[in-house]
């Protein structure tokens, strides 16, 4: 067990790792379920999918952006030292 913790310690990023797959996940489970209504029922359920997509959508976005837009020459700068 403490391999486990030691092991999780030391992957970089993992809450984005972790967040960028539950939000890739949910939203394909929402994709399926989304068909599941529309073949059941025949209502369009492209509303609902539509605001749930948009939302992790705009989660990995912002993530993304985070990483993109971090000033990567302070932790060059903090490796060196």
């Amino acid at each position: 067990m403490r391999g486990l913790f030691q092991w999780l310690r030391d992957v970089p990023h993992l809450f984005a790792k972790v967040t960028v797959v539950y939000c890739v996940a949910f939203g394909s489970l929402s994709s399926l379920w989304a068909l599941r209504i529309l073949s059941r029922t025949g209502s369009d359920p492209a509303a609902l999918l539509g605001v749930i997509l948009g939302f992790f959508g705009g989660e990995l976005l912002l993530l993304s952006l985070k990483t993109i837009l971090t000033n990567r020459k302070e932790d060059n700068l903090e490796q060196h030292l």
